[in-house]
């Protein structure tokens, strides 16, 4: 589906359809490794447009490879967003089994564990493509250092690079992957002990059952009767002990000498409530043994907390659902672009705290630009009178309520769907404007408001 003039499909994430959200930095500024440099900043003139990043040439985000499915056989309008809102790229088997799709994520499954530093993850294209496609970030191709400082960022700071940013998707990768958050490595068990004297054990004198607990596993009237030697009463009572273990080798009974020595390679615990019997049937003296001695407690393992969430297979398939359902998101933009804005907003509007994040994101802004019923030129204000004007006609607070949320979606479908039906109307012109200026050539106006809310931010410094 050409959109703005040209005839490439658009790229994943990127909603409002061309070049997708404006990076942070301008491409004139970056060097010739797609890293960041010297930022240059505009003038105001008389009539006090905003300052925002001077833009030399046009720039879109590199070419990257799509799902060879083009349609899922979704309507457009409110009776396609009725069907697919609720819906997940799993509902769509044509998607989820798309020979490129399931390359791309075999790839990241293959080899995203191996990226335990943000460098090692943004210098691999192909996991950098992934990534920022899951995640909504795709004008941050190329921007290597940008992401990889990112990443660095530390979760729980409030003054970290990440945290500085407009856009929420930058501050929600930093916290996924966590390569600049706390870590504590992980500890291996230390084994848990015990030792028990014993004596006059022999032919005619033996112990008749044995209970106890050591290593948090319970024994009770384990039979002895036929133990006669000390070799032959720890291998009776280690093959009790690994059967009540699930048939684990972790606990063992070793004779050394009359003493029965118990160890715990998990490191559970000790000795605790043991009790011998003697055979009644005994022809000579009864066994002895004593309390439990050369007590160790141990200790149990403990993974690793914190560090970088590659290496826990649960995380990497989180992402791989995100990548799924934002290359779910360009497969529907080929259909109706307002159904893939429709969506873009249902996942992301929830974590929108500030009118900044709306005008730092062309997608969510032409979805409120839309539904407020503001002209074109709105995106040309600046960011403080474009805040001013959203805070005075709508409730943010709205975003996290579900009902009002999924209202105002329905709204902006049905509003979408008239402007395409009836250009005569001039109110209806206005509203398609707005639902295609995030891919037409106009959209520099919300590029450079989403610019100069990052500068705003203090995210980025000249």
């Amino acid at each position: 589906m050409p959109i703005d003039g040209r005839n490439d499909r658009p790229s994943a994430i990127d909603p409002g359809g061309g070049s997708g959200e404006a990076s942070c930095l301008p491409p004139e500024n970056r060097d010739g490794r797609g890293n960041e440099g010297t930022i240059t900043r505009g003038t105001n003139d008389s009539s006090r447009r905003p300052r925002v990043l001077q833009r030399s040439r046009p720039w879109r985000p590199v070419a990257r490879m799509n799902p060879l499915v083009t349609s899922l056989g979704i309507p457009s309008g409110l009776a396609g967003w009725d069907l697919i809102k609720s819906k997940t790229p799993a509902s769509f088997p044509s998607l989820t089994n798309d020979p490129v799709l399931k390359s791309q994520i075999a790839y990241f499954e293959a080899n995203a564990p191996k990226a335990t530093t943000a460098k090692a993850l943004m210098s691999n294209p192909k996991l950098a493509d992934f990534v920022l496609t899951a995640y909504g970030l795709t004008s941050e191709s190329g921007m290597t250092a940008l992401m990889v400082k990112v990443l660095n960022s530390n979760p729980k700071s409030s003054s970290s690079f990440a945290a500085r940013m407009v856009k929420t998707q930058f501050i929600q990768v930093a916290a996924d992957f966590n390569y600049g958050g706390s870590e504590t490595p992980a500890k291996p068990a230390t084994a848990s002990s015990a030792a028990v004297d014993t004596s006059g054990l022999a032919a005619g004198s033996t112990f008749s059952n044995f209970s106890g607990t050591f290593g948090g596993v319970t024994l009770s009237s384990v039979n002895l009767s036929g133990a006669t030697t000390w070799q032959g009463l720890a291998s009776t009572l280690q093959t009790a002990f690994q059967r009540a273990d699930g048939n684990q080798a972790n606990i063992t009974v070793k004779a050394v000498g009359a003493n029965l020595v118990f160890t715990d390679a998990k490191g559970r615990g000790t000795a605790q409530s043991f009790a011998w019997s003697a055979n009644p049937g005994n022809t000579g003296p009864a066994p002895t043994a004593s309390s439990p001695n050369s007590l160790v407690a141990g200790s149990t393992a403990t993974a690793r907390v914190g560090g970088p969430s590659v290496t826990n297979p649960s995380f990497i398939q989180q992402v791989v659902q995100k990548y799924q359902e934002a290359q779910f998101q360009q497969v529907v933009g080929n259909t109706s672009n307002a159904l893939r804005q429709a969506l873009y907003a249902q996942q992301n509007l929830p974590s929108v705290t500030n009118w900044n994040q709306v005008i730092a994101s062309p997608p969510l802004a032409s979805v409120v630009q839309t539904l407020l019923g503001l002209p074109k030129s709105f995106g040309a204000l600046n960011i403080q009178q474009q805040a001013r004007v959203y805070g005075q006609r709508m409730n943010i607070a709205n975003f996290q309520n579900p009902a009002k949320l999924a209202s105002m979606l329905n709204e902006y479908v049905a509003m979408s769907s008239a402007s395409s039906s009836s250009s005569s109307s001039s109110s209806s012109v206005a509203v398609q404007l707005l639902t295609t200026a995030s891919s037409s050539s106009a959209s520099d106006s919300y590029s450079s408001a989403s610019i100069g809310a990052l500068l705003m931010s203090g995210a980025v410094k000249g």
